[in-house]
């Protein structure tokens, strides 16, 4: 069943993100140890102003289990909502981080930050399925066009999303990643 994520989905919800943060290969992973910063992580989870929010979340829940999320919300809304982060990493103790970055949205978009699929769970259609709930969280925010960047590493993320019907708007780098921001109209 694909439905809004709750507050209580925050752990299953950060332990997902952690493949997306590792596939970034963000410096802070190798710099304190994943349990010390999930902990954190999990705590703003829960906060509603923060955009990894439970709030900006979709998840598909099978049995009990989330088998995958997407994080979404309006580009213009996401580094201001980052700033929530940063008291909880102090207050653990945690370096700061960068977690978003200017370029990685275009204005007058709904942003799809991130979507991931549980390993055991791939292959069967959430990730379309996650998509499609977007689409329709977008068109709900008012927004008419939805917005993501994929990683040239992952030609088989790209392919779905042509298939969906997004386009190419241009290149940028991601924490010295190359990654390809493409749109939708919705």
């Amino acid at each position: 069943m694909i439905r809004e994520a709750k507050v209580e989905d925050s752990e299953a919800i950060v332990e997902l993100f952690k493949v997306i943060l590792l596939d970034m290969a963000l410096p802070i992973m190798k710099q304190v140890s994943w349990d010390k910063l999930k902990v954190a992580l999990i705590e703003a989870t829960k906060q509603e102003a923060y955009r990894h929010s439970f709030k900006h979340a979709i998840v598909s829940d099978i049995d009990g289990e989330i088998a995958g999320f997407c994080f979404g919300y309006p580009g213009e809304m996401s580094e201001a909502n980052d700033r929530e982060l940063q008291p909880i990493l102090e207050k653990h103790a945690l370096p700061l981080f960068q977690t978003f970055y200017p370029q990685e949205t275009m204005a007058g978009e709904w942003y799809l930050d991130s979507l991931v699929v549980h390993e055991s769970f791939r292959g069967q259609g959430i990730g379309r399925q996650l998509l499609q709930a977007a689409y329709q969280s977008a068109k709900l925010s008012g927004q008419t066009k939805i917005g993501l960047n994929v990683d040239h590493e992952n030609p088989r993320a790209k392919k779905l999303y042509e298939q969906q019907g997004f386009t190419k708007m241009k290149e940028l780098t991601i924490a010295g990643h190359r990654y390809d921001h493409m749109q939708k109209n919705l």
